[in-house]
């Protein structure tokens, strides 16, 4: 073997792009492995400023079914950026009382480029049991009480998600506004609603699960002679949550009284999208992947164009028309730097079952 070959290394982009119609797709499934669960771990997010008025999500926030979506992030808000760094609860400046009723790790949220914006959240991620949310550390949200310990974990996510779960949990915290004692009994009810593929800033096109969240936030204030019922609140979220990446999307809308809502009505009070992590494992060096995969269709014909990787000798496009079971992978045809560019007239042949694309590519000699 000689020497330029061992460096030969083949680069498998995993997500898919679909051309044509009728056939079924298959959909996937989530579990803690894909979670962030070490820690070292990170992730970025574009998000928008909440202080600028609301976000036009509508999108993005499509009904819920049973057959394969599209949502493309590529663009959206980005006036903040966002990055959860992942730690051992024991190795935060406020984890004890959270590591005393259960908490094992914390991600640190910091809005970089603003100041006095760390927040930190507790939680552990269970094999068996999932997301266990136990409170938040949060100076934005409350500079009289940031510290807020669930009485009880709170279930944020089962250790395995399928299109059709729901799941309900509840806790109470307590926390102060204006010097008043708030109490607030937090209540989620989720459930996996829609699946297909998301399309993210740098990152590329991901396999997916949507899960649609109602919180009520049954509220009570303390001003001097107990707590008293101050009403409810409701605030409808979104989450995204692809193989490999965790959460990659979210979607918050603005607070509702009153009654739950049936919909944002296109409007949102936050967007976020991931476009960086080190995800799966810290210290490692995972190999270069191809991003940035586009379909377009031009008289007919399905045109493929793919972000160029620094130091691919050859790329090679291959298609298939089933992601479940046993996957047989047909090579379109290949092509060399700088050419990233490739066409399938038969995509769109009437009646043909659709296509879904993968690139691998080369790094060094051939």
């Amino acid at each position: 073997m000689s020497t330029s070959s061992t460096f030969r290394r083949a680069l498998l982009w995993a997500a898919a792009m679909v051309a044509g119609a009728g056939a079924a797709q298959a959909q996937v499934t989530i579990t803690s492995a894909d979670m962030f669960t070490q820690p070292g771990q990170y992730y970025m997010t574009y998000a928008n400023s909440t202080n600028t008025g609301s976000v036009d999500v509508s999108a993005w926030v499509t009904s819920a079914g049973s057959v394969a979506q599209a949502w493309d992030f590529r663009t959206g808000p980005q006036a903040v950026t966002n990055r959860y760094d992942y730690l051992a609860a024991t190795n935060t400046p406020h984890g004890a009382d959270f590591v005393a009723v259960g908490a094992k790790m914390a991600y640190q949220l910091t809005a970089e480029g603003t100041t006095n914006a760390l927040q930190w959240y507790y939680f552990t991620e269970d094999p068996q049991k999932g997301d266990l949310e136990y409170g938040f550390y949060s100076p934005l949200l409350s500079q009289d009480q940031p510290e807020s310990v669930y009485t009880n974990a709170l279930e944020g996510f089962p250790a395995s998600m399928h299109l059709g779960d729901n799941w309900t949990g509840s806790t109470v915290f307590y926390t102060s506004y204006l010097g008043v004692p708030v109490q607030i009994t937090l209540t989620s009810t989720d459930t996996v609603d829609a699946f297909g593929y998301v399309t993210l800033p740098t990152i590329g096109v991901v396999a997916c699960l949507r899960v649609h969240e109602v919180q009520a936030l049954d509220e009570a204030a303390d001003l001097g002679d107990g707590y008293t019922d101050i009403g409810t609140e409701y605030v409808l979220n979104y989450y995204w949550f692809a193989p490999g990446h965790g959460m990659v999307v979210q979607i918050n809308s603005e607070p509702y009284a009153g009654t739950p809502p049936d919909d944002m009505g296109g409007q949102a009070l936050s967007v976020e999208r991931m476009f960086a992590t080190n995800h799966p494992a810290p210290g490692t060096n995972p190999p270069p992947t191809i991003s940035g995969l586009n379909l377009a269709f031009v008289n007919s014909v399905a045109i493929l164009q793919w972000s160029p990787l620094t130091g691919a000798s050859s790329y090679t496009v291959e298609y298939t028309t089933n992601l479940a079971g046993t996957i047989t992978w047909r090579s379109l045809g290949s092509t060399t730097p700088p050419g990233n560019v490739m066409a399938d007239p038969a995509a769109a042949t009437p009646g043909a079952p659709i296509r879904f694309y993968r690139v691998v590519g080369t790094v060094g000699s051939k």
